[in-house]
């Protein structure tokens, strides 16, 4: 991807409220790019600031739906990547959903429960195969990270949020206060259903 600005525009769709920090993270721009095009976004009206966080405002969606479709054309119009999306939906992006709503809820006669996290090779199970999903995410992937590199950044902060969970940073699976496996996922989720002009299934 290109272009300070609309990228910035574009990391703020996928994270709502961010300060700056957290707009690098996510594509790993230039901290002072990502400053200078958010004080121009406020300035057009394509962004809102409040106590040193940003969100977008309904003209600054506009602003990208209007440039997404030259931006990406040439995905949009590839038939692997759409087969490769496909593949994703039907197959990884199901699965993650249905680890996250396991080790959120167990069975416990007969009824779901919060997971207290008690039962320690429960959650190494999940985990597991989060990192089993992952691996196969990358080549599920691999056509639309031929053309577009920042889904694989999204990957490895993916990877690195499972890292940390299998050294018993239990938050790092699911939590939505941080950079967690699940919350990094929805973002590059949307990430790639912009770039390929798709809605989310779920």
């Amino acid at each position: 991807m290109s272009d300070a600005y609309t990228t910035t525009l574009h990391c703020l769709t996928l994270k709502q409220l961010s300060d700056v920090e957290g707009l690098v993270a996510i594509l790993d721009q230039n901290p002072d790019d990502v400053k200078s095009a958010l004080e121009q976004a406020v300035s057009d009206g394509n962004a809102m600031a409040a106590r040193g966080k940003f969100m977008i405002t309904p003209a600054g969606r506009s602003t990208l739906d209007d440039t997404y479709p030259q931006w990406f054309a040439d995905e949009r119009a590839s038939a692997e990547i759409a087969s490769a999306m496909d593949l994703f939906e039907s197959g990884v992006n199901k699965q993650v959903l249905a680890l996250t709503t396991a080790w959120q809820e167990v069975e416990v006669a007969g009824e779901r429960q919060p997971n207290d996290h008690s039962d320690t090779a429960y959650d190494a199970k999940i985990i597991d195969k989060l990192g089993a999903v992952l691996d196969k995410t990358s080549t599920v992937l691999a056509p639309l990270i031929t053309t577009q590199p920042s889904v694989d950044r999204f990957l490895s902060r993916i990877s690195d949020a499972l890292t940390r969970a299998e050294d018993g940073e239990l938050d790092y699976v699911s939590s939505v206060r941080i950079d967690s496996f699940h919350t990094v996922w929805f973002q590059m989720h949307e990430h790639i259903l912009r770039i390929t002009g798709r809605e989310r299934d779920e």
